[in-house]
This record gives C-alpha cells, sequence and structure tokens, in this order.
C-alpha cells in the first residue's frame, strides 16, 4: 500500500469540480493564495524596488482573487497583511472588517492570525525573559519539558480516499516509544494521540494550539503524522496536503480547507511554537515538498529542486527540524510481507534505530541510519525509491529525543 491518493482517482475526483470551482474564480484564487503564502519572507521589504514590486504584485493577485472567491476568510486575512506593509491603510482596514464579519459567523479565528513578516522567535531564558537562550543550551541534551502530538489515520471519511493498513500502527506505536520510559521518556500525560475519527482538522488544530499555549523555551516538541500525502501535482491548485479524517475531497476548496497544508505545518512549527526544539517527523507520501517546492518535477528526476521560500525561513529559526518520509516526488510505501512487523517502512526503521539506540542518538544520527535503511530495503523489496528527507536549523541536529525531562512534576 502506497500513502498517497491514487493520481488517477484524486484527478477524476476533482477535475469536473475544478471546472466549477474555476468558473467561480477559487481555483485561480487559492492558487495565487498559496504562493503568496509560499514567498512571504521576513526579507521582504518596500525600501527596495525588488521588494516593493513584488509585495505590490501580490497586493493586486489577493485584491482580484477576494472579488471573485469572496468567501474565503485566509484570502482576507493575507490582503490585509500584505496591504498594511505597503501602506495601503484602507485595502487593509477593508479586509478587516471582512474578517470581522467572519470572525462574527464562526468562520474565522482571531487565534490563527499572526505576522508573515517577522523572523522566527529566537528562544527565551526561562530564567531571564529578555535574554536569548545560549547556543549552548539548545545543544546540550537537557530539557525542560517534552510535548507530543502523534496522529495516525487509515480510515478516511470520504469513501473516495483509500485506506491505509498500518497508519494507525505506525502512530501507536511511535507513541508508545514516546512513552517508554526506557526510550523517549515522554511524561505520557503531554502525549497527545489522535485516531481515525479523533483526526479531524479541527482535532488536529485544537491539539497543535495545546501544544502553541503550553510548551516553553526550554521545551521539546515532536509532532509525529502518519496519513495520506498530495503532491502538487495531484492538485489543480499546486498545493501539498495532509488529509484529515474528514478531508472532503468534493472540490479544491473543500479539498483546501478542510485539510493539513504541508505550508501552513511548517509555518507553525517555525513562528507560532515558543520551544527552543521542535522536531516534525512526517510518514506521508511526497512529504518532501515540505521542504522543496515539488512542482515541476517527474519522478526519477535528482533531488536538486532549491528549498521554498517557507522553508528558508524555518531555516533562519533555531532549533528546528524537519524529517520526512520520502523525498517530494516519491511514495511513502507500507511493508507487506508477512514476517515484518506491520509498518510503513520509514517508521519501522525509525523505530528500530531508536530502540537501538534507546532514544539516547542525535537527530543527525537518527536521520543518517533511517534513511539508509528506508532506501536499500524499498529497493530490494519493491525495485523502487523512497528516500527520507530532512533538514535542521541551528542546533537542531544535536537534538536527543529520548533526553530526560529536567523539569519536576
Amino acid at each position: 500500500m502506497k500513502r498517497l491518493l491514487v493520481s488517477a482517482l484524486l484527478l477524476l475526483i476533482l477535475a469536473p469540480r475544478a471546472a466549477v470551482a474555476q468558473a467561480d474564480g477559487c481555483r485561480g484564487a487559492l492558487e495565487a493564495l498559496n504562493r503568496v503564502k509560499e514567498q512571504i519572507t521576513p526579507q521582504l521589504s518596500i525600501s527596495t524596488k525588488n521588494g516593493n514590486d513584488r509585495l505590490q504584485t501580490m497586493q493586486s493577485t489577493l485584491e482580484r482573487g477576494t472579488r471573485v472567491c469572496k468567501e474565503f476568510p485566509e484570502l482576507w486575512f493575507y490582503l490585509a497583511v500584505i496591504s498594511q506593509k505597503l501602506g495601503m491603510d484602507k485595502d487593509a482596514q477593508y479586509a478587516r472588517e471582512k474578517l470581522d464579519r467572519f470572525q462574527e459567523e464562526g468562520n474565522w479565528d482571531r487565534k490563527e492570525e499572526f505576522d508573515p513578516f517577522t523572523r522566527p522567535p529566537i528562544p527565551r531564558s526561562p530564567v531571564a525573559d529578555s535574554a536569548p537562550m545560549l547556543v549552548t543550551a539548545l545543544a546540550s541534551t537537557s530539557v525542560g519539558r517534552k510535548w507530543a502530538l502523534v496522529v495516525g489515520i487509515d480510515d478516511f471519511a470520504d469513501p473516495r480516499a483509500e485506506k491505509l493498513d498500518y497508519a494507525v500502527k505506525d502512530s501507536r506505536d511511535f507513541a508508545n516509544f514516546l512513552k517508554d520510559p526506557q526510550g523517549g521518556r515522554f511524561d505520557p500525560n503531554h502525549v497527545a494521540y489522535l485516531a481515525n475519527s479523533n483526526a479531524t482538522i479541527r482535532g488536529l488544530r485544537e491539539q497543535l494550539g495545546k501544544i502553541r499555549m503550553h510548551a516553553k523555551a526550554d521545551d521539546l516538541v515532536v509532532i509525529y503524522i502518519a496519513s495520506h500525502g498530495s503532491p502538487r501535482e495531484m492538485d489543480p491548485n499546486g498545493v501539498s496536503y495532509i488529509l484529515a479524517h474528514d478531508t472532503d475531497l468534493d472540490n479544491p476548496a473543500t479539498l483546501y480547507s478542510s485539510s493539513l497544508q504541508m505550508i501552513d505545518l511548517v509555518q507553525m512549527v517555525n513562528r507560532e511554537f515558543q520551544a527552543g526544539r521542535v522536531v516534525l517527523i512526517l510518514d506521508t507520501c511526497f512529504s518532501g515538498d515540505a521542504l522543496t517546492g515539488g512542482a515541476g518535477r517527474r519522478a526519477g528526476d535528482a533531488e536538486t529542486a532549491p528549498f521554498s521560500l517557507a522553508f528558508d525561513n524555518l531555516k533562519m529559526g533555531h532549533g528546528r527540524a524537519v524529517l520526512t518520509a520520502s523525498r517530494s516526488n516519491e511514495r511513502s510505501w507500507e511493508i507487506q510481507s508477512k514476517d515484518k512487523q506491520g509498518n510503513g517502512y520509514f517508521t519501522h526503521y525509525l523505530l528500530e534505530v531508536l530502540r537501538e539506540t534507546q532514544g539516547k542518538g542525535s537527530l543527525e544520527h537518527l536521520f543518517s541510519a533511517v534513511s539508509a535503511r528506508v532506501a536499500a530495503r524499498v529497493s530490494a523489496d519493491l525495485n523502487a525509491s523512497q528516500n527520507p528527507t530532512f533538514e535542521f536549523s541551528d542546533e537542531a541536529s544535536n537534538i536527543v529525543l529520548g533526553t530526560p525531562e529536567s523539569v519536576t512534576q
């Protein structure tokens, strides 16, 4: 089994609806929104001609999008932010008034708002809030508390999403390792676990919000998701998704609003968590789209595409790591042999290496070993390619998942 929506199936689902979405303008508007989200970086400034021109283009593109796709709050949010950046106060105010209405109707949550032009936060010392945490502290094996969100989805509410065999088992095995006092050494009360019908888009966002609220500067956060992933080429708007249990495949707009976009997840990990160490582990097909611009690449192409601007922002942060099951143009395979333990290849070898080291190895060591084993076994068993990917920002390669908490309960 492969952790993706079969290309032909998804295209058949979306193609008839895409014409409708394009007719009402939402298809083009959502495509524009996604590109804007990827291209916003803290370096963009109206003080340079290039920066001002790019911001002006973004603003006019989004403004056109809101004319034809009027009921999509995120379009208005980014229009407000960019208009404000350009000093277009009337346009920004008008967009904010639209967001006020969406909030009154229950279709927009102010908690989701952030400034995409700010640099990722530098972790602060819990003792002296005015002083940045020392680099040596980030690199050490000492952490405060540890928090985790583990998600596995085999069964989807939309019958057009193919069932998986081992995503739930993968997630359950990983959660059990984290809670093992001889393994991950996480407090079981701090490991949130969502599977199948509990792993709705609202449930995912709620649990991410709880971690965002509770995790402090000297803490460690781990987010693990096993589900379907879709590459840009499968979506008419060029967006990469992780499917939730209740993702609606009816049309591009419902897919957009009811699934977790790779870029949004990366932005949340980078910008909205105050924890000094955050590790994102994605066991989905095409999960490398979290790191690279997957559009325009074909199976078999070398992994030479430049990192997306969204991930460039992550690399400016501190203590951030993303490990993915495959490159952006590859599938994440599940082991089918009866003599195996019934996991996906990626999680099988991830847990194998973690157990060998009792969770005490660094992420750099962990990824090196897992990547080599996955690539070799998938090639030998299936004559296929699956190459896990990773990226570490400053001080992230030395993160140790199994390091004990230093804060007493």
